[in-house]
């Protein structure tokens, strides 16, 4: 997944390109030889892909806020209600950034409240 964090040289094309190597690779059986997360693979594709496209459609149409965001960890179904967050602490980075302004940050990754690398 390499590929998918070098953010100068992505383009739409690469993170569909990287997607279909992966389903590819998925359908043969081949995920562990070919290097792609074995835990969870198709989650941990997804969101990386999806961290990408953030990354391209930021860069793409400047005037709008485009950021993806990892509340936590978060006790919800999904979790089974092991998460270390609440679903309303995990909530409060969903409304920080909804609330940038409008010179705020665009095509960036934040965990929780912070903007981090991928």
């Amino acid at each position: 997944m390499c590929a998918l964090s070098d953010a100068k040289s992505l383009t739409e094309e690469r993170v569909e390109q990287v997607l279909n190597e992966f389903l590819k690779d998925f359908t043969e059986n081949s995920v562990e030889a070919k290097g792609w997360p074995t835990y969870f693979a198709a989650y941990k594709v997804s969101k990386a892909a999806l961290i990408a496209y953030t990354r391209v459609l930021g860069s793409k149409y400047p005037n709008f806020r485009v950021n993806s965001v990892c509340p936590g960890y978060c006790g919800t179904d999904m979790t089974a209600y092991t998460g270390s967050l609440t679903a309303e602490e995990g909530a409060e980075s969903l409304v920080k950034l909804s609330l940038l302004p409008n010179d705020g940050p665009s095509g960036v990754f934040f965990y929780r409240k912070d903007v981090t690398s991928f």
